[in-house]
């Protein structure tokens, strides 16, 4: 199965972009439709539409939106005048942001003031296929949490009570105003679109509730289970979808009881992902069906996804734009282990972003706009080429510093092979490794060179191209590759890799490309 969550900005960046200045709702209709076309090309069996930031990007009475500011009473709901109308001002602008953003949410304010709500747009476009529709909800965020424009007046309102840290930053779910806050909102989408399901998205971002109260795991679940109720009374059949931290660990730290909101029949799609970059191919799946497993003794019935992010990072500060390859690998990954579906977030169309794949051919190395080749890809991971990321283990992350003699030793199992295996490895420098496999005689070793203007680039250069890169010889200076044999990427197949130089090297990248 597929999921695809569309972000806001992904849409209004499509407005502001293809519209030519002619903001009538008639090209805005023709742009999204044609945008979400392009998405239908990959059959997601789910498009998710993500509905608000800080503020909401659909027209609202209840929540502070990119056009206005909401006034609301001590319980979080919506002041009303003697006509029952909420009371609202306009929101403030402001232009110290990044051009990326600014450009986003002064496109959202022009179509809110115009009455085009493009949510309902691309709702109507998808409605004419067989994918349904959720609308996700970003419970916090973290963009310009410092700006008035882009930060909510809710959040700051009253000496930023309404926050973990009363600083305006992350809302305070253990607080009966900001769950009603929510609740309204939920309510109102709920009554404005027609959509099959509503995604709470509790991974952006964690911090949801103080420290001394994240041990009460019944705060969150009894938040849970009055969505729950809420949406029934709507439609028993809507799915609530979560999106949160790759490990039960991680959200049972930040108050969130995963498993028992299955349990209870609050969540019906669970997906799984790391905060931001980097994309994780190795998400502790079958450990997440056994712990639902321990607690569902009702067998409620629940879709596992595992999310990936519009890149993957393994050398600090590089994030290397997902490929179709790259999502290949990490879906055959995903479903290999048991994983119900892939779900691909921040996929989205922008020039010279992570829209874009690098490919060599007879012109030369240059960046080719694969926006819907990549979502298609999700659907076809055994195909070829497939790029598998290794993140390292629980104790080594990149980078992994090898001392003169000292090995880093990992399995690699892929069950999908071909006639072509190869290990790639990133290092700082072009020390003597050996390479073996089991009691193997060591592999010989090919350089990859660097395609003209894609070669290593030095930290202090970052930011000043662009945060985005496309090859793996961008994020190390020395990339080199063995040739593996089947057998080395079998189960409990030992591949290691040991430092045979007198100083130290540390590994930057390591993958296994099927070819």
């Amino acid at each position: 199965m597929l999921a695809i969550n569309v972000p806001a900005d992904g849409l209004f960046l499509a407005v502001q972009n293809k519209a030519a200045g002619d903001y009538s709702k008639e090209n805005c209709e023709r742009i999204i439709h044609a945008y979400i076309g392009k998405m239908l090309e990959a059959k997601p069996d789910v498009i998710l539409l993500n509905a608000c930031y800080r503020r909401a990007l659909t027209p609202s009475e209840v929540f502070d939106s990119y056009l206005y500011d909401v006034e609301t009473d001590s319980d979080g709901y919506a002041c009303r005048d003697a006509e029952g109308k909420s009371i609202k001002t306009l929101s403030p602008v402001s232009d110290n942001v990044s051009k990326y953003f600014a450009s986003f949410f002064k496109c959202a304010r022009v179509l809110l003031s115009r009455g085009i709500d493009i949510y309902q747009m691309a709702i109507d476009r998808i409605r004419e296929s067989d994918t349904q529709v959720y609308l996700s909800l970003r419970m916090n965020d973290g963009h310009y949490t410092g700006n008035a424009a882009v930060n909510s007046s809710f959040a700051v309102k009253d000496g930023g009570k309404h926050t973990v840290e009363h600083d305006g930053v992350n809302l305070d779910f253990s607080q009966s105003v900001v769950q009603n806050y929510f609740l309204a909102y939920i309510t109102e989408l709920l009554e404005n679109y027609d959509i099959d399901g509503i995604e709470l998205d509790w991974l952006r971002f964690p911090g949801i509730l103080p420290q001394q109260k994240r041990a009460d795991r019944s705060i969150i679940r009894d938040y849970m289970q009055r969505v729950r109720r809420l949406m029934d009374a709507y439609n028993e059949r809507l799915c609530l979808a979560v999106r949160v931290l790759p490990t039960e660990e991680e959200n049972l730290a930040e108050g969130l009881d995963v498993c028992g909101w299955i349990a209870n029949g609050c969540a019906d799609m669970l997906t799984v992902e790391n905060f931001y970059v980097p994309t994780n191919y190795e998400l502790p799946i079958a450990r997440w069906r056994e712990a639902i497993a321990k607690r569902n003794r009702e067998n409620k019935p629940y879709l596992l996804y595992c999310g990936s992010d519009w890149a993957v990072a393994c050398t600090p500060r590089y994030s290397v734009a997902m490929s179709p390859a790259l999502v290949r690998g990490f879906a055959d990954t995903c479903l290999a282990e048991g994983a119900d579906g892939v779900y691909l977030f921040n996929f989205f169309e922008e020039d010279d972003t992570s829209s874009f794949e690098l490919v060599e051919d007879a012109s030369g190395a240059h960046l080719e706009n694969c926006f819907v080749t990549r979502m298609i890809a999700a659907r076809h991971p055994e195909a070829l080429p497939r790029r598998y990321v290794h993140i390292g283990n629980d104790t080594k992350r990149y980078p992994i510093a090898l001392g003169q003699g000292e090995s880093y030793a990992f399995s690699q199992t892929k069950k999908n092979l071909s006639d072509r295996v190869r290990l790639v490895i990133g290092t700082d420098t072009d020390a003597p490794l050996r390479i073996t496999v089991g009691d193997a005689a060591p592999m010989a070793e090919e350089r990859i060179q660097a395609p003209e203007g894609f070669a290593y680039i030095p930290r202090e250069e970052i930011g000043k191209q662009g945060e985005f890169i496309y090859a793996v010889t961008q994020a190390a200076p020395v990339v080199r590759s063995v040739t593996l044999s089947a057998d080395a990427v079998k189960e409990n197949a030992v591949i290691e890799i040991r430092n045979m130089h007198a100083e130290d090297v540390k590994i930057l990248w390591l993958e296994t490309v099927c070819e």
